[in-house]
């Protein structure tokens, strides 16, 4: 398998408190890599011939244009695909907006752009319908994400907070993870689309498989919401290479195990010994975080001989 994408979280600082954040971006005073660090992390996946992608992420990646910029334009000595995830706040200033995209529309990939109930509390629409249809005049591709509980605001609403901007970007919805400041929400609250006992379950990366490099240089094996808030660090920049770290993914054999078999294994194994996990799931990500949330089910594997 080849990791050819990369997202890179350069904060954890937000200025938005969405009560669905993954890992309570904006609630405290987050880590923001430095300058030296960034160079560093640039490096590495400069020296990385296999990633052809990176991802800007956080946090709020625009509340630092400056890193942005420099990512933008870092010469990784190959061609480099470059996408932008933000909430949009910047959409609010239509002159530094439209100077951002011109400047950059030959090396933006896309931008995502994150609006639900829980964004709309602290960002206006209108600051991302700016983003969208200056991307659109300059032939930069835009989607729009969002998260949603059971009851509450639907798809269709957040689409119609739009109007004719809709047209000109796409838009993709998906249920609220129980993991971060979504722990707060009671699992009544939530959408459940899978079931573990009708459906194969499985990694929803193995189809674009990514590394995530976090603003602290760890690294995890996807950019999944829950990947933070578990076990699955494989490594530090600091004190191993990039291409080192992959190599260690790519040879760990619980994730092979995932990446080729999906969970059913793990789930057969469970069923065998008795060990409780949940049957309903709002993405095979929760079942993730319920595996590796701590080392427990590691502690199982071992006992039984799984491997």
């Amino acid at each position: 398998m080849e990791f050819k994408n990369i997202a890179l979280l350069i904060t954890e600082n937000c200025n938005a408190r969405c009560k669905m954040c993954c890992d309570s971006r904006g609630e405290v005073c987050g880590k923001t890599v430095s300058s030296a660090e960034l160079d560093f992390i640039l490096n590495n996946i400069k020296g990385a011939s296999e990633i052809e992608s990176v991802g800007i992420t956080g946090g709020e990646p625009m509340l630092y244009p400056e890193i942005v910029e420099r990512i933008l334009n870092y010469d990784f000595g190959r061609s480099m695909s470059i996408t932008l995830k933000t909430n949009g706040f910047w959409g609010k200033n239509i002159v530094k907006t439209e100077s951002f995209i011109q400047d950059n529309k030959d090396k933006l990939s896309y931008i995502s752009l994150s609006y639900d109930a829980f964004h709309k509390e602290f960002i206006h629409v209108d600051y991302l319908i700016n983003i969208i249809k200056i991307a659109a005049k300059y032939g930069v591709h835009t989607e729009v994400v969002g998260c949603f509980l059971k009851n509450g605001a639907k798809p269709g609403d957040i689409l119609n907070d739009f109007g004719e901007a809709a047209y000109y970007t796409d838009f993709c919805y998906q249920p609220v993870i129980k993991t971060g400041s979504a722990c707060c929400f009671e699992n009544s609250e939530l959408i459940k689309l899978l079931s573990t006992d009708d459906i194969d379950i499985r990694c929803v990366a193995v189809s674009q498989p990514d590394i995530l490099i976090n603003a602290k240089l760890d690294v995890f094996p996807c950019c999944s919401q829950v990947i933070e808030n578990t076990i699955l660090e494989f490594g530090n920049l600091n004190d191993s290479s990039l291409n080192n770290i992959i190599s260690d993914i790519k040879h760990n054999k619980i994730l092979f195990t995932i990446f080729t078999e999906g969970f059913t294994p793990f789930i057969d194994f469970m069923n065998l010994h008795g060990i409780k996990y949940p049957h309903h799931l709002a993405s095979p990500c929760e079942l993730c975080a319920y595996l590796f949330e701590s080392d427990w089910f590691l502690k199982e594997l071992q006992k039984y001989g799984f491997y």
